[in-house]
């Protein structure tokens, strides 16, 4: 029996992608889980994930242009 997922669900395999990219990222920010440096990576990474970018490298992509653009305005 297949189940469906509701919409703004996520798979196992989702969530081991947003894992692998938030400890990049944490990793490189010197930041640890709980923080709010972390917490508002946490919360972008979701973001963009439900906004299309699937893959690691479309998230690290994705957050390294976020970033550019906040230190340009």
């Amino acid at each position: 029996m297949q189940r469906h997922l509701p919409p703004n669900a996520f798979y196992p395999e989702d969530l081991d992608v947003l894992k692998r990219v938030f400890e990049v990222l944490c990793r490189e920010r010197g930041c640890q889980p709980g923080c709010p440096d972390a917490e508002a990576t946490a919360l972008l990474l979701v973001n963009l994930f439900e906004s299309g970018r699937r893959t690691e490298e479309e998230l690290l992509e994705a957050v390294q242009t976020t970033q550019a653009y906040h230190k340009a305005s």
